[in-house]
């Protein structure tokens, strides 16, 4: 089990190792101190700061001209002559009128010479070109010096921080030498000048600088600056004395520290491919990794990005503490490196855990777009978009939110800063209380609406919900309310399909028993001995007759039932409903007649065509009529109309009925409804269900209008 943790080890310094010699590796590897850019940075100051204090010396009598754009700069720093004239005038008019009202005229006549003189001398700056030049001369002279001040306390520190150079330099120009110490045929460090590249002050780092109070017009017609020629040594021996020594061995020191994360990174990645070659089992074998496996995805990812910025930043800072941090205390040093590098160590050690887990746990792409729509992001981004199903709620909920918010840091911003109660007053009272208090209402009408819900539930149909403005809420009782009116109709409708229900039952069992019990009791007086001839053949017929009624009746129970089920089969063709109904009528001219009923019939002039069954629509048209002719009122008249409007072929019949119907005409379309209740007339009672069925499966419909006695049905289809 010790395999798994010295692997983690091993591979941990190895990727710390590779950081590091990544990040540090251009500058120390087979490189010295003079290579680094902090020594040419150093050099450069120091070679600055020699021209500056020893080999070409700012001198306050350095002759610079004033140029005109310095004048004019001069003359406008406290804006123009009026406005220096105007601000004169307001400093000394208040004290020289005070001054004539208590009646002090020497101070008046003071203040007053005062006043012209400085009016004077405003007027000839703006007049007199060579007055400006005069107090810039002045002031700058002032400048250099404290500048030259300043460079002779910066000269001794100087002079200490460059002890170890020695030099021979010639001023190109004057042929002045300058020369410090003895120069040696085997410097740590050496530079030769000649005339072709010669020394001069780059002024970047020089704390002086011959310019430095010149604007480009001026600095211009300065002498250029001196240059020269000769040689700059480091001395092995004033180095090794010196303060600056700890900089070159600090450079020798962290290049053998990374040589060493070198050399022991080569060995760890020749174990870890001889004696430690990796093996997942090791690390999913584990008991960590069982608990780990139960968390949701994006934790576990959520672990591992933490996990591997942390490692990257202790990597970050044990490479950091190589180059920049230095002591003499090498102890010390030597402990704070060790520190990091446990640290670092244990913190990549975790990342590689992670990232291990994650790739074993993770071989599928399926598991991991199953665990994707799992994940706790992505549950809480359907929440969000949930919260803004309805805008309203959504805009209304991340209002309360942000005003809840700024109140309370308003509050906590207020106790800290006293002064913010005058903004926190007004806006507590303006915006804070009516927000709470609106918020109230909402969750009191919530509350009310959630108890109201409850009752629904129980089966309380009766109460309505308070509707209260126009806010989401309301919106929902009313939805509510339309919710409980429509469970009660369901309710209702439930009860009259029990009802309906059982009078199928009864009428179903009546109607197939009628004939029945006719049938056996005639096949019975059929076997009766010494039967004569007629009555044999009159029980014949009454038998035939019984079984023709029973046949209808089974006939058209399967019928219904068929197309109750959907499994009716259209066979649609383009046909003249205007023909198939002269047709219908002629079928039953016979009954027509024979009923006693006058029959007036309104037919178009022309073909009125719709794509129907022919035979299954001819059967809606005799259902009809024959209803009509059933149970319409003996010597009454009936309506048949038949017209096209509107790409709408309408079929109208109308009748006064025979026995009363009532008004649940809804009930007439159920299965064995009759208007004759008492079932005296031998109709099946499905004739109107039938009717219905057939043009519904056209894509029609079929409506029932009673008006007392008067019955009318009415039949539309779509026309082509």
């Amino acid at each position: 089990m010790m395999k798994k943790w010295l692997w983690l080890l091993v591979a941990s310094f190895i990727l710390i190792s590779c950081f590091i010699i990544m990040e540090l590796g251009e500058k120390y590897i087979g490189k010295s101190y003079i290579d680094t850019a902090d020594f040419e940075n150093s050099f450069a100051y120091f070679t600055d700061q020699l021209i500056a204090f020893e080999l070409d010396p700012l001198t306050a009598d350095t002759a610079v001209p004033v140029s005109s754009e310095e004048i004019e700069e001069y003359r406008s720093q406290n804006g123009t002559l009026a406005d220096e004239l105007l601000i004169i005038q307001e400093k000394y008019e208040a004290d020289i009128q005070e001054a004539a009202s208590s009646g002090n005229k020497n101070l008046e006549a003071e203040l007053t010479q005062e006043h012209e003189k400085k009016v004077a001398e405003i007027r000839r700056s703006f007049s007199d070109d060579e007055a400006v030049v005069r107090k810039i001369l002045a002031e700058r002279k002032a400048s250099y010096e404290q500048l030259l001040r300043d460079a002779e306390n910066g000269k001794t520190a100087f002079r200490k921080d460059a002890s170890f150079y020695v030099y021979e330099l010639t001023n190109l120009e004057t042929k002045e030498t300058f020369t410090k110490g003895q120069l040696k045929k085997d410097p740590y460090f050496e530079k030769t000048y000649s005339p072709a590249n010669p020394l001069s002050a780059t002024g970047e780092f020089s704390t002086i600088s011959n310019s430095a109070f010149f604007n480009s017009e001026s600095a211009d017609s300065l002498e250029p600056a001196a240059e020269f020629e000769g040689t700059i040594q480091i001395d092995r021996s004033l180095l090794a004395a010196s303060n600056q020594q700890e900089n070159f061995k600090h450079f020798a020191a962290v290049k053998s520290i990374l040589y060493a994360f070198g050399a022991l990174a080569i060995v760890g990645a020749v174990v870890l491919w001889t004696h430690l070659r990796f093996n997942v089992n090791w690390f999913t074998q584990m008991a960590l990794y069982e608990k780990w496996s139960r968390l949701t995805m994006d934790v576990r990812f959520l672990f591992g990005f933490l996990t591997v910025i942390f490692s990257f930043f202790s990597a970050t800072q044990l490479m950091r503490t190589l180059p920049y941090i230095w002591s003499s205390n090498y102890v010390g040093y030597g402990l704070d490196l060790a520190w990091k590098l446990i640290v670092a160590l244990v913190l990549t050690g975790l990342a590689l855990l992670q990232i291990i887990w994650l790739f074993a746990y993770y071989r599928k792409v399926e598991l991991l777009k199953f665990e994707f729509q799992q994940s706790l992001v992505l549950r809480n981004i359907r929440n969000a978009k949930e919260a803004f199903l309805d805008k309203s709620i959504g805009v209304q909920s991340l209002m309360l939110l942000v005003i809840v918010f700024s109140w309370g840091a308003g509050t906590v911003m207020a106790l800290v800063y006293p002064p913010l109660f005058l903004v926190w007053i007004p806006a507590t009272l303006l915006i804070g209380i009516p927000v709470l208090l609106m918020m109230m209402k909402r969750f009191g009408y919530l509350n009310v609406l959630m108890m109201q819900t409850e009752a629904i539930a129980n089966g309380q149909l009766n109460q309505e919900l308070p509707v209260r403005g126009k806010s989401p809420l309301a919106q929902h009782a009313k939805q509510l309310n339309q919710l409980k009116e429509g469970v009660r109709l369901s309710m209702s409708e439930q009860a009259k399909s029990e009802r309906l229900k059982t009078e199928l039952i009864t009428n179903v069992s009546h109607d197939l028993r009628t004939p029945l019990t006719s049938i056996i009791t005639y096949t019975d007086l059929m076997k009766t001995p010494h039967l004569s001839d007629e009555e044999r053949i009159s029980y014949a017929e009454i038998l035939d007759r019984k079984s023709q009624r029973l046949k209808t009746l089974i006939e058209d129970l399967f019928e219904v039932s068929k197309m109750a089920s959907g499994n009716m089969e259209l066979h649609c063709t383009r046909i003249d409903l205007n023909q198939l109904l002269q047709q219908a009528l002629a079928e039953h001219a016979e009954d027509i007649e024979l009923s006693g009923l006058d029959f007036r019939i309104a037919q178009p002039n022309k073909p009125v065509y719709a794509q129907v069954d022919g035979q299954k629509w001819w059967r809606v048209l005799d259902n009809l009529i024959l209803n009509a002719i059933k149970y319409a009122l003996p010597g009454t008249r009936v309506y048949l109309a038949l017209e096209e409007t509107e790409g709408q072929a309408e079929f109208t019949i109308k009748n006064i009925t025979r026995y009363e119907l009532g008004e649940n005409t809804d009930e007439l379309f159920e299965r064995f409804k009759r208007g004759d209740e008492s079932r005296q007339t031998d109709g099946s009672g499905l004739g109107l269900a039938i009717a219905q069925s057939i043009v519904e499966l056209h894509g029609g419909a079929m409506k029932i209008e009673v008006d007392g006695d008067l019955f009318k049905v009415k039949v539309s289809i779509h026309t082509v």
